[in-house]
């Protein structure tokens, strides 16, 4: 039994926009035997660019159910479904993100109308579904609307069961389980029930120990990946032979996730998991203006006083650190020829703007476990001090919000990391300075 969803959304980030309407036709790979379609008032803004791309306007959903609303529906509708949508992921994960904020597990099967139509029907150059629709003489009602769409995809499911003469899709169909290369000592009911969520995971052999962690985006997703195929190097064999059991924590974010799966490596040192080495910073880069008025940059050991844009373990990472930003961008000698001070040293502060802090005190507000939780990455004085989850509802105040950080060791590691994810998450995640 099919269940072909498909959802116009507020955006297409299922951490920060929302579910604004859901169609579901149920098919029993034959015929249509039931649907169902509701628009959802999203709580928040619909941007003009989706209303005039949808047709779906804030006036339309300002009385529509929320999606708390329409769950119990949901899940009785898709009890024993497996779900299909052309995309699977996005509208998997966007269904998945809306129950997450309910407190409420969901993890179903899904199968994906593009990767099946790219298999079955690799004549036609494009698969998105407008124009496989078209190829096939699939007429589409009301594109770009929820059930308009799911409709479409539950024809075009008809044709791909039609002409998969080749079994592909009783391939997918198989329990996922079956699939993979499980160790021998590791009972399959652990794997069927981990958490499609982001965290970290470890292995532990039969004594308890932990033998071998990694971070993930999708725990279950990663651990039938990790095992999906038979195991040819000797360490993972070894690996192999000892799983005896899988245990996970939650972080609600990858940020999260990469600073506990390096702690817990530290601490832990498993078995299986490359080490991470002792290190303790020794020298810094710092940036001084010269005679001319341009910026320099140079390395210097570290002293109690100093305060340096970065910290290094070593003179030579400093100094290969120093070399790259300098010939990278163009911020050689031979350059304060060519620019101003003031050209020189602005592009000099844009480039060292990527490598430091935007605050010398602030948080990190990002996604929590579930629910409404969020988390708090906390940095003070230009230095990691620790995460923490927390309801908005009872912080007001950052001072607050010091109370839920868990205090960690420092890790020279966690810089970098933390950098890189405020870049790259930059419109997602919060900044409080204090």
């Amino acid at each position: 039994m099919f269940a072909v969803i498909d959802l116009e959304t507020t955006g297409g980030n299922p951490n920060a926009e929302r579910i604004i309407e859901i169609g579901i036709v149920l098919h029993d790979g034959k015929h249509k035997i039931g649907e169902y379609t509701t628009l959802i008032n999203p709580e928040k803004e619909i941007s003009a660019f989706i209303s005039t791309f949808t047709g779906i306007t804030n006036s339309m959903v300002k009385n529509a159910p929320k999606f708390i609303d329409v769950a119990d529906t949901l899940l009785e509708l898709l009890e024993g479904k497996i779900i299909v949508a052309h995309n699977a992921r996005f509208d998997y994960n966007f269904i998945k993100s809306e129950f997450r904020r309910i407190n409420i597990p969901f993890t179903k099967k899904n199968i994906c109308t593009v990767q099946l139509s790219r298999k079955i029907f690799p004549q036609f150059k494009s698969h998105s579904l407008g124009n496989i629709c078209k190829d096939l003489g699939i007429a589409v009602d009301n594109r770009h609307r929820a059930f308009g769409d799911a409709a479409a995809t539950a024809l075009l499911l008809e044709q791909l069961i039609t002409h998969d003469t080749k079994g592909i899709l009783d391939e997918y169909l198989q329990d996922d389980i079956n699939r993979i290369y499980l160790p021998a000592k590791l009972n399959p009911k652990i794997v069927e029930i981990l958490p499609e969520e982001v965290g970290v995971f470890y292995l532990h052999n039969e004594q308890g120990e932990v033998i071998y962690l990694d971070k993930s985006k999708n725990i279950r997703e990663h651990i039938f990946t990790f095992f999906s195929t038979k195991p040819e190097e000797k360490n993972r064999q070894q690996l192999h032979a000892e799983v005896c059991d899988i245990s996970f924590e939650l972080t609600g974010n990858e940020l999260i996730a990469s600073l506990v799966e390096i702690a817990e490596i530290k601490k832990t040192i498993p078995k299986f998991n490359r080490p991470i080495a002792n290190a303790f910073y020794k020298y810094g880069l710092f940036s001084e203006t010269d005679a001319q008025g341009f910026h320099k940059l140079m390395v210097k050991l570290l002293e109690e006083e100093n305060n340096p844009l970065l910290k290094f373990s070593s003179k030579f990472k400093a100094e290969k650190m120093m070399h790259s930003i300098l010939s990278n961008f163009r911020l050689e000698p031979t350059f304060k020829k060519i620019d101003t001070a003031l050209q020189y040293n602005k592009r000099m502060q844009e480039v060292l703007s990527k490598y430091i802090y935007p605050h010398n005190n602030f948080f990190i507000i990002d996604n929590g476990r579930g629910g409404t939780e969020r988390s708090a990455i906390q940095i003070e004085n230009g230095e990691y001090k620790g995460f923490g989850f927390f309801e908005p509802a009872y912080i007001q105040q950052p001072e607050e919000l010091k109370c839920t950080i868990q205090q960690p060791l420092e890790i020279i590691e966690n810089k970098k990391i933390i950098q890189n994810y405020i870049r790259k998450y930059a419109k997602q995640v919060e900044i409080i300075a204090y």
